[in-house]
Order: structure tokens, then C-alpha cells, then sequence
């Protein structure tokens, strides 16, 4: 019986082992530098263009927004972001003010091709 017991043990071993390194190639290769977002570039405009964005919103009297900033890379790395700002001063502003503010945030961008942001104020 013991014999058998480890052989038992063992094919386990080997199976459990073998399924972990099926699933850590799996995500290895779903990582998420198939579409070139550990660019450390592309990060760091990233980060610029929200700082800029806090910026433009400090100067309309909208200091610690709300910011959700979601973004879609398509295969061709084409990047489209959607931009989601929330405060008090922007919903009370009238709508020439909105318009006014969602133009400045317009003008802020990265300095890649095949990229597209939208900006929009959540009630």
C-alpha cells in the first residue's frame, strides 16, 4: 500500500504542479504589455496630464475633483480616454462656464499618436 501511496502523492504533486505553471503562463501572456501599457512613457504623460487637469480645475475654484480617468486600448494601441469630473462649483456653473472649462481641459493632451480623450461632468 505505501508503494502506491507514493506514487499517489507524487502524481498529485505533479498535476498540481503542472496546472499552476498552465495558469501562470496563461496570465503571463494576457499580461497587460501585449498592448504596451507598462510603457513607462506612456505612464508618465499619463500622470502629467492628470496633473495638468488638476491644475485647470484649481483655477475654476475645483480643488479635489473628482477624477476617473478610464481608458481603452484597442490591438493597433490606439488609445481612447473618457475623462469623468465631478464637483460642486462644476455642476452649479452655468452651462458658457461649462464649455469654457471642458475646452481648457481639451487643450491638455500626450505627446503620442492614435489617442483621443473625452471629457465629461457628471451631474
Amino acid at each position: 500500500m505505501k508503494g502506491k501511496q507514493k506514487q499517489w502523492i507524487l502524481m498529485t504533486a505533479a498535476l498540481i504542479f503542472s496546472t499552476v505553471l498552465s495558469i501562470a503562463g496563461t496570465a503571463h501572456s494576457m499580461d497587460a504589455d501585449t498592448y504596451g501599457l507598462k510603457d513607462g512613457l506612456i505612464k508618465e504623460q499619463e500622470k502629467e496630464c492628470l496633473r495638468k487637469i488638476k491644475e485647470v480645475l484649481k483655477s475654476y475654484q475645483c480643488n479635489n475633483s473628482g477624477i476617473t480617468m478610464t481608458k481603452v486600448i484597442d490591438r493597433d494601441g490606439n488609445r481612447q480616454y473618457r475623462i469623468l469630473l465631478h464637483h460642486k462649483n462644476i455642476k452649479d456653473m452655468d452651462l458658457t462656464k461649462k464649455e469654457k472649462l471642458k475646452q481648457d481641459l481639451e487643450n491638455i493632451g500626450f505627446c503620442q499618436e492614435n489617442f483621443s480623450i473625452s471629457y465629461e461632468f457628471l451631474p
